[in-house]
């Protein structure tokens, strides 16, 4: 047994040794495990338009989370870089017009001056529109004005104008629209579009529009809203130019008096070389004397007690102004029934004018 100790010990040893020099070399040949404990990705701010299978990420919650607060500035700088950038090669027209409407819609829920920042940036005309479009849609919750009203907007006063009046019921996002993307006389079209779509409620803010104009154009601006006012609820803007002092008031007034007049409440046409009635305003004094009737054709006309007038071969815009004049004053009209037989001798009608009103 004690010869057999010392080889035993031996056998022992070697046999570790091998399992240490067996564990190196697995330990060398295998990969080192990641060990890196990289920090999650953060969401982006911007809109990205690089892949076009993917969503735009979720700008309006992200804006409005309490634990990671992003400053307007650097959000948009980030939508902004993000905006101009090119499209994936693979994308037409039409997937690139609707990232650009999706994205905006994204941003229409977050910041108003983020969101139109970020449309100014959009340099192709029609990706613009589309966005403007969108977020005016988005901020009116569908409800715009008719495609013609819009349309004819456009063609005055150009696209960012004709769409920032959509705007005119909320005067705070149509004031903003108007400072960040208009200017000039496209900027005064939609203060002057807000201040009308006011004066239900606010006839005292409608006018204080006014004050974000140069002071040689707020004249024009008032006469504009008066006249505004005027086609909606004449009663309403004559009693609040009633109580305005000297100048002011005689300009209100004359500005309400381009779109309701003082007259008699008859439409007219031009028919065979004579002014012919083709309607009666409701509540008038044409309607209300019951005298005139449509299809009358009016052969003369006299101011007050003064001699007739032939009406044959007058300009119907002359006509016009021979039977306006100032409130309870009379003018006499001749006029002949449609179905009157030839050589019929016309009637004479005495009406007094009186100062037309209108409301919608």
């Amino acid at each position: 047994m004690e010869r057999n100790g010392p080889v035993n010990t031996k056998v022992f040893l070697a046999f570790t040794i091998a399992v240490a020099v067996l564990a190196v070399l697995v330990a060398v040949r295998s990969p080192r495990p990641q060990t890196s404990n990289p920090e999650p990705p953060q969401p982006d701010p911007g809109v990205s338009f690089t892949s076009p299978d993917s969503p735009p990420p979720p700008i309006a919650s992200e804006a409005a989370s309490p634990s990671r607060p992003i400053s307007p500035s650097a959000r948009e700088r980030a939508q902004t870089h993000e905006l101009m950038e090119k499209p994936a090669p693979s994308t037409n027209k039409l997937e690139r017009l609707t990232q650009i409407r999706e994205s905006f819609r994204a941003l229409a829920a977050g910041d108003p001056t983020t969101a139109l920042r970020a449309a100014k940036q959009v340099k192709d005309e029609t990706e613009r529109e589309t966005a403007l479009l969108t977020l005016v849609t988005e901020w009116t919750q569908g409800e715009l004005g008719p495609p013609r009203r819009r349309a004819g907007a456009i063609d005055s006063h150009g696209i960012e104008a004709g769409l920032g009046m959509e705007l005119a019921k909320n005067p705070e996002l149509a004031l903003l629209w108007a400072n960040e993307l208009t200017e000039g006389a496209g900027r005064t079209a939609v203060l002057q579009q807000t201040a009308i779509a006011m004066l239900g409620s606010n006839p005292a803010g409608a006018f204080a529009l006014s004050e974000q104009l140069p002071e040689d154009d707020r004249r024009k601006f008032v006469d504009s809203v008066f006249a505004g006012w005027a086609e909606e609820d004449t009663g309403a803007a004559m009693q609040w130019a009633e109580q305005l002092p000297d100048p002011d008031r005689d300009a209100a007034i004359q500005a309400i008096r381009t779109v309701a007049p003082v007259g008699i409440g008859a439409a007219l046409s031009i028919k065979d070389g004579y002014p012919v009635i083709n309607g009666l305003v409701p509540g008038t004094p044409a309607e209300l004397s019951r005298q005139l009737h449509i299809g009358d054709r009016i052969v003369a006309l006299a101011q007050g007690d003064n001699s007739f007038v032939n009406a044959q071969g007058v300009p119907l815009a002359d006509v016009v102004q021979m039977i306006r004049g100032a409130p309870n004053t009379m003018v006499q009209l001749q006029v002949l029934p449609a179905d009157a037989p030839p050589n019929s001798a016309p009637r004479t009608v005495s009406i007094t004018r009186d100062q037309l009103k209108f409301k919608k």
